[in-house]
């Protein structure tokens, strides 16, 4: 009994570190390159001086990936797996709001300020907040969504395997439980939350640099690496829910038509949905910090 209890701890072990290299480590890894390209210097950057700006992001970005990554691990050993990859998520947008609150405030005999008005829709991109709220929106409506969904039921049948011809008794499929959307749909709300934070606070920042237009480039970039956390969050939150309602509609046997084609489309839905989320949160917090007055000095158009 007792080699047979720890055969079955150890497969369960290969199992969710299996889990956690897929659910936690990709993402991780991916976003983790974007991190070191977008806040890698080389010499000729180090004289721009934007040096501490790319430190503070490589800096608070990997601490909060790591965080993340930490959170992941831990819900998937307490087999709450879906949602390891947005905690991911989650942890780096906290990563960028610390690397915003940690500059620092200009100070001494005589301070100047500029006077300059600044709304948050010029720093993150339109579509991406558009895009983060009406996910994250139906990701906190979809606990309720799966509380009135009527469930679907299917009638006995009677496959032949092998020549032999047994029946299977009919029944009715759940949606996901609150256990697995509430916490889903709390992530979401979270995101959304800590998403206005950050856009509130990249318009208080002090100056990150002394060239009007370079400061205004350097905070646009902070934005497009929030905003993909953002999208990262809210979509890998709605690609969980998406893969879990799968199961509500996944009709064995000859039963299955139409119900069972659903539930394969929602499942290839969510997994769409999972790996479009992480190529837009690394693709857009990979623009290089350190590069920002020699982007401004050659003419380069956008952030």
């Amino acid at each position: 009994m007792g080699s047979q209890g720890t055969s079955l701890f150890t497969a369960l072990l290969w199992f969710r570190t299996a889990l956690a290299v897929v659910y936690v480590g990709v993402p991780a890894l991916l976003v983790g390159v974007s991190v070191w390209w977008a806040t890698r210097r080389s010499r000729r950057d180090a004289a721009d001086g934007l040096g501490a700006v790319a430190r503070r992001a490589r800096h608070g970005r990997l601490t909060g990936l790591a965080a993340g990554a930490a959170a992941g691990v831990v819900a998937i050993w307490y087999a709450e797996g879906l949602v390891a990859p947005a905690l991911v998520a989650i942890g780096y947008l906290f990563g960028v709001l610390r690397e915003l609150l940690s500059v620092p405030v200009p100070s001494g005999p005589v301070r100047t300020a500029l006077v300059v008005s600044r709304e948050s829709n010029r720093y993150l991109p339109r579509w991406a907040v558009w895009v983060s709220v009406v996910t994250g929106v139906l990701c906190i409506l979809t606990p309720l969504l799966f509380a009135v969904l009527p469930r679907v039921h299917y009638l006995p049948w009677s496959p032949d395997v092998a020549g032999q011809q047994f029946t299977i008794p009919g029944g009715s499929l759940s949606w996901p439980a609150a256990a697995t959307s509430v916490p889903l749909a709390a992530v979401a709300a979270c995101g959304i939350v800590a998403g206005t934070l950050l856009a509130r606070r990249i318009t208080l920042l002090p100056p990150l640099a002394d060239d009007p237009v370079v400061d205004e480039r350097l905070r646009c970039r902070i934005g497009r690496a929030g905003a993909g956390a953002m999208i990262g969050i809210e979509l890998l939150a709605l690609a969980a829910l998406t893969i879990a309602a799968s199961g509500g509609l996944a009709v064995p046997g000859v039963n299955g038509g139409a119900a069972y084609l659903a539930s394969r489309i929602m499942l290839w839905t969510g997994l769409g949905l999972a790996v479009a989320a992480i190529l837009a949160w690394s693709v857009l917090g990979a623009r290089r910090l350190a590069r920002v007055t020699a982007d401004v000095a050659g003419g380069v158009v956008g952030a």
